[in-house]
Formats: structure tokens, sequence, C-alpha cells
């Protein structure tokens, strides 16, 4: 068993206007963006963070631990989430088979300028993914 992965990792981090998880499938709209345009400052803006996090076959059935947190360069925090989770083996899975656990995370944040930021999903107190986001004001035409 020395070539089974070991501790869970994210498979995938996704921005995205909403998503939500119904069995085992991801349903997300207006996904895989890098930056939010917005009118005015301050401003307030939904989203929702999608994540596919792998369990290896000896983390099945323990709970696992994840935080997501979203923050700007100076280290301001705009948004939270953190959570617990056990992914179980169903009947008839191989050995050794690898399962996803998949979790869609709506946050609201008030941003006051324009600014770089920073989608960081930690799992089971390590760093697992982390995207950056910037927040910019939409030009008057």
């Amino acid at each position: 068993m020395s070539d089974m992965p070991s501790g869970i990792s994210a498979d995938f981090m996704i921005l995205c206007d909403s998503a939500q998880v119904q069995g085992h499938k991801l349903y997300m709209l207006g996904g895989g963006w890098s930056q939010i345009s917005v009118r005015q400052f301050p401003a307030q803006h939904g989203l929702t963070v999608a994540a596919g996090i792998l369990v290896p076959w000896m983390d099945t059935n323990v709970r696992h631990k994840f935080e997501l947190e979203i923050r700007t360069e100076d280290g301001s925090v705009l948004a939270k989430a953190q959570g617990e989770f056990e992914q179980g083996r169903p009947p008839g899975l191989p050995p050794g088979s690898a399962q996803r656990f998949m979790v869609a995370l709506p946050l609201s944040i008030r941003v006051e300028k324009p600014c770089e930021v920073v989608a960081e999903l930690t799992l089971d107190g390590t760093q697992a993914k982390s995207i950056p986001f910037r927040v910019l004001q939409k030009v008057a035409r």
C-alpha cells in the first residue's frame, strides 16, 4: 500500500457567480473569472468558490476540516467560510480508489477600493490551493 497517496488535496478550485453541488455533480454559472468590475466603491459583491477535494482511500471515513479565506493584498479578510466533511467508501469501491468531495461556498465581500485579492483554501490545516483575482472599477463609456 506504499504507492497509495496520503492526505487530502485540492483537485480544483474555481471562482464563479454561483454554484451548487447536487449528488456527485457541480452545477456552475459564470465560472472561471479572474476579475470583478464594479460601478463604484465601496462595493458589495456576491461570489461562489467551488472546490473539488480528492480524498485518498486511507483518508475516507475520517473527519476533515476545510477553511476558505478571501483577503486583500494588505491582509484584510473580506470573507471566511469553514466546515468539516467525511467521505465514506461506497460498496464495491475498488481498494485504493480516491474519491472527490465537492463543495460550493457562496460568499459576499465588501470592497472599499480597487485591489488585488486572493481566495485561499486550507485543508486539515495545510494550504491547498489559492486563486488571485482583482477588483476594478468599470470604465465609463
